[in-house]
């Protein structure tokens, strides 16, 4: 039972272009190679299905022209990940909605490496995000949208600490005094007393990293793609086009004297 199982996890991963790894959503990945040593005869069954994976994940998808790494007040890999997430996911949300999402967030803790300059894999988009994570859209009160802008605030430090911040897509300006947002602007609009839509993780939907104000929100919907293939579309688009991935710190997120 225990080799028709192997075989089988094998199999579907191989068809779904390859991870080596069953993920929970920002948890404990479970290895399904991690086979001791007394488990030869399994090593050379999957062994055949292992190379196919090997080589699906060894594609170079993408050409980087920088490398890219979680930072604070911003980070180059953080702004590219939520402008993509923006980008793409609001394709997907067009497809069952009239309306856009007005801005994308996500978690450095969640973009587990750094993207390289040069040649970028597939393996790397999973190292990358190795968690299942699907996009969704949370409406917010104005309430809760307040409260998430000072989360950010709190959560944002000038320099140093890469695991802080929380990136932002680039329609957003937040400028930062003391810890608290002095003045937020969306699409070079002021924040108002509405509903925002917000592109981010299930993960984060759920409360994951702290991050409260998006439970109870005034709706949540599902987009139907995870954050990794986004990514992995983005890679594939930019590549089709003969443009290298890029990224840029710019106004998103600045203090203040």
């Amino acid at each position: 039972m225990k080799k028709v199982f192997l075989i089988s996890v094998f199999v579907s991963l191989l068809v779904s272009c390859g991870v080596y790894q069953l993920q929970k959503s920002e948890g404990v990945s479970v290895g399904v190679t991690d086979l001791d040593s007394d488990n030869s005869e399994l090593i050379d069954m999957v062994a055949p299905y292992k190379n196919s994976l090997d080589s699906t994940m060894n594609e170079v998808i993408a050409i980087s022209d920088m490398e890219m790494s979680t930072g604070s007040p911003q980070g180059l890999l953080g702004n590219w990940a939520c402008d993509l997430s923006l980008e793409i996911g609001n394709e997907h949300y067009k497809e069952v909605s009239e309306f856009e999402a007005d801005f994308s967030l996500l978690n450095n803790g969640g973009l587990r490496t750094f993207l390289p300059e040069g040649e970028v894999t597939r393996r790397k988009i999973f190292e990358i995000m190795p968690f299942e994570n699907e996009l969704v859209v949370i409406t917010l009160s104005p309430e809760k949208t307040a409260e998430l802008f000072r989360f950010i605030a709190a959560k944002t430090v000038k320099e140093g600490n890469r695991k802080q911040g929380v990136p932002v897509s680039s329609n957003i300006e937040l400028y930062i005094k003391e810890q608290l947002p002095v003045n937020v602007l969306i699409d070079s609009v002021p924040l108002k007393g509405r509903n925002y839509r917000v592109i981010t993780s299930d993960y984060l939907a759920n409360g994951g990293d702290n991050m409260s104000f998006f439970l109870n929100p005034v709706s949540y919907e599902k987009l139907g793609i995870k954050l990794r293939d986004a990514m992995l579309v983005h890679c594939e688009r930019e590549t089709k086009k003969g443009k290298a991935l890029t990224s840029n710190l710019d106004k998103r997120i600045m203090y203040v004297n």
